[in-house]
């Protein structure tokens, strides 16, 4: 396990056929998709393998995990390290230098856990982690402008909106804006 705190708690995603049918189960959930990856892309068991399989077998960057709350799998997380950005990406997320600053991504796959505030326990769990055990100066996530209650759970967890990313990520077949939101090592009571 990576992480053991309370209710919460965060493994590694493995090579196992359970694990990419998890993942599977909520990337082809309309309710889901409408907030991550999109109702026109879902990701069916063959495509979740193609996706996922590179980061699992540690040949992409990316650190694929499943969070469980009280032992039973609802999400996904990932974090990368930011070191090797291009100096194009580097401007585009206000970035100097990259030294230390991972880039992290969830989702909440069990539709009937969202609204509880759990979101914000794993990620207040989660940006713990990587600002003690991983050494993180800072963290970067990028969410939809629409999406008030990601942005919302982030704020509650110390992120800050640093600028408007226009056109950011493509989403059911249009390119949408995007919040960076950070936090910082500075900035928080670690």
């Amino acid at each position: 396990m990576l992480i053991i705190k309370d209710e919460i708690t965060v493994r590694i995603m493995q090579d196992k056929i359970e694990d990419y049918q998890l993942m599977a189960k909520w990337l082809t959930d309309e309710t889901v998709l409408q907030f991550y990856e999109g109702k026109d892309n879902p990701f069916p068991l063959d495509k979740i393998i193609e996706n996922y399989k590179p980061m699992v077998m540690r040949d992409d960057p990316v650190i694929p995990c499943l969070v469980y709350y009280h032992n039973f799998p609802i999400g996904y997380i990932q974090y990368c390290l930011l070191n090797d950005l291009s100096e194009t990406d580097r401007q585009t997320y206000s970035l100097e230098q990259t030294d230390n600053v991972y880039g992290i991504d969830l989702f909440i796959g069990e539709t009937n856990y969202w609204n509880q505030g759990i979101g914000t326990k794993i990620l207040s769990v989660f940006v713990n982690y990587i600002f003690e055990q991983l050494q993180a100066d800072k963290i970067v996530i990028d969410p939809h402008v629409d999406n008030l209650r990601a942005i919302r759970c982030y704020e509650k967890c110390g992120f800050v909106k640093v600028k408007l990313l226009p056109a950011h990520e493509l989403h059911e077949g249009k390119y949408l804006d995007c919040w960076l939101m950070a936090t910082d090592r500075k900035s928080r009571s670690v």
